[in-house]
Formats: C-alpha cells, structure tokens, sequence
C-alpha cells in the first residue's frame, strides 16, 4: 500500500519513489530521481524568508473555501519556497487535511495575504479572475487581487508528488517575482 500521502514533509512523499525503484530493480534511477528533486530543496536551504503570505484554497460546490490544515506539506511547501502559509494559526478538530471554511471566516484570514493560489487540482473551473469574482464578488477586495497576485496550480498538481520540488521551485518564483515559463504547477489569473 502506497502511504506517500501520509508523509509530513514534501520531500517525503518524493522518496516514496525509491521504493517502487527497489520493487523495480531501478534502485540507482530512484535514487537519482530523487537527488535531483532533493537538490532543488536544498538550493533553497540558505534562503531568507521573504514574509510574504499564501493562502492556498478553492471554493466548493456549496460556496465555502476549502484550506490546508497548517501541518499539510502544502504549508510546509510554502515555507520551503519562502512564504507564510496565511492559515498557520488555524485551529481545526478536523483529522482532513482540507479544512472547510465559510467565506466570511475565508475572507477575514486570507483579505491581506499577500498571495492567494487557487487549488486548480481539485476545480479547475477558475481560468480567470471573472472565473474566480463568479464564486464571489468578495474576492475583488483582497489585497492579493488589488496588487495582481493571484494563481491556480495545473490539474495535475496532486498526480505529481514525485516532483514536489517543482512546486516548491514555483513557490518561490512566484514569491520573488521569478520568471513564470520556468513553472512547472503554477500561472497567474488575470
């Protein structure tokens, strides 16, 4: 049974691969595979935290927003790259690593985050911001809108938790102003 999932740290759910290398005989292409996703973590090891922070969610069905939990490796992803995971005090009875949230308690966390990421894993019906102002009007007051700083992860975010470093990589481009056709997960909503 595959329990990647499970892992607290990204970098954890990445060296699941060296398992199915060994169940493989591809011991040396695991460990390869997972030293140069290794590696993209560690060059950002001695990176000053730039403060900044990200609220990582969507918008269900029923209108309430839907965050991590702040031990999820999504926060910690967030952290590797350089920001603040905007619900870091979130206090939840939840075992789910989604936490359900309705939009007034959303909005009065995530208004002033620097960065808003819409989770397009999970609803990839957010293309634009007219996409996202349709979930709810709200959205036009956060600071995150205001200043251009909105993005949505490709659908296949979660398939690929191999190549978290990738993620984290997008994190951390996307919190310094990085060049965006170097992501692999992340585009910016307009």
């Amino acid at each position: 049974v595959d329990y990647s999932s499970y892992e607290s740290h990204p970098l954890g759910r990445t060296e699941w691969i060296k398992v199915y290398g060994a169940m493989l005989n591809k011991e040396k292409e695991a460990e390869k595979f997972f030293e140069t996703q290794s590696a993209i973590i560690s060059e950002l090891k001695d990176f000053k935290n730039t403060e900044k922070t990200v609220a990582f969610f969507y918008v269900n069905t029923d209108g309430s927003v839907v965050v991590r939990r702040p031990d999820d490796y999504i926060p910690k992803m967030i952290d590797i790259a350089g920001g603040r995971y905007a619900f870091a005090d979130l206090v939840t009875d939840s075992s789910s690593t989604s936490v359900p949230l309705t939009m007034e308690e959303f909005y009065a966390t995530a208004m002033d985050a620097d960065y808003l990421v819409y989770n397009g894993s999970i609803d990839a019906t957010v293309n634009s911001l007219n996409d996202l102002y349709a979930k709810s009007e709200l959205f036009k007051d956060f600071k995150a809108v205001k200043e251009g700083n909105v993005w949505t992860t490709g659908k296949s975010m979660y398939q690929a938790t191999d190549i978290v470093g990738e993620m984290i990589k997008d994190l951390n481009l996307m919190l310094t102003g990085g060049d965006e056709s170097e992501m692999t997960f992340l585009s910016p909503l307009e």
